[in-house]
């Protein structure tokens, strides 16, 4: 084999090996939601924590659950939840809803969207 074939030959083998393993299975929206757990909950029938209940989150007016205090600028927010406002609250609480007493960010995508879908279900 010439020289410049042999060069190439591994670039060439590389290029046709298997891709590795695939990623380790996503996170469920219930390991995601555990981090959660310390401020919220999302029970029915828990009583409100640290942070809002969260059962039944999605379509519901921002800063509405009865029997929790709200910042002010979350109630003032107009923010119906549903997934795409619930990501960017996730995302960034403050930048969404700046004075909200919200600090925790979800960063990871799959995390966040693991945990929407979580709290999306009935």
């Amino acid at each position: 084999m010439p020289a410049a074939s042999q060069a190439t030959a591994p670039a060439a083998a590389a290029a046709a090996a298997p891709e590795a393993a695939p990623a380790a299975p996503a996170i469920s929206g219930e390991q995601a939601f555990a981090m959660c757990t310390a401020c919220h909950s999302r029970d029915a029938a828990a009583p409100q924590r640290m942070g809002p209940n969260l059962h039944n989150l999605v379509g519901r007016k921002a800063g509405s659950n009865p029997g929790f205090a709200y910042s002010s600028a979350l109630k003032a927010s107009d923010i119906t939840w549903d997934a795409k406002q619930l990501d960017a609250y996730l995302t960034a609480p403050s930048k969404l809803v700046p004075g909200t007493r919200m600090v925790i960010a979800v960063p990871d995508p799959a995390r966040r969207q693991a945990l929407i879908e979580y709290l999306s279900a009935p």
